[in-house]
């Protein structure tokens, strides 16, 4: 028994590890310029969180809303691939289809299996 406990607990190690990786580690920030494809407004709505029902009490879910804003798709032709990045309505007024802008990303992933590029700033040329 304690060896199958031993052994449960070696998996999960594992698996935060490779959580931490792919996740959480600290990742370099790149630039990169790219090109406004479109402009898409996603309108504001909500989503429901469902609490873990742990101890045997009633909870209630929480509806939580979400602001309406603007999806940027943004082809860059350093990485041949086109991004995705989000901003509220007032800051994406400065933003048009087809100006040309720089872009902060980070890579995150398992090099060979699994890549995920997310950028975290845009700012116009």
């Amino acid at each position: 028994m304690r060896s199958l406990l031993f052994s449960f607990a070696a998996v999960c190690a594992a698996f935060a590890l490779l959580m931490w990786l792919v996740f959480l580690r600290p990742a370099a920030t790149k630039a990169a310029q790219g090109v406004i494809t479109y402009k898409v407004l996603k309108p504001a709505g909500q989503y429901v969180q469902y609490p873990a029902f742990t101890s045997g009490s009633f909870y209630t879910p929480s509806i939580i809303p979400t602001a309406e804003c603007y999806v940027f798709v943004i082809r860059v032709d350093q990485l041949s691939a086109s991004l995705g990045y989000s901003l509220n309505t007032v800051a994406s007024a400065r933003f048009e289809v087809g100006q040309k802008v720089n872009i902060q990303y980070q890579e995150r992933g398992l090099p060979g299996i699994w890549r995920r590029i997310y950028v975290t700033s845009m700012s116009a040329q």
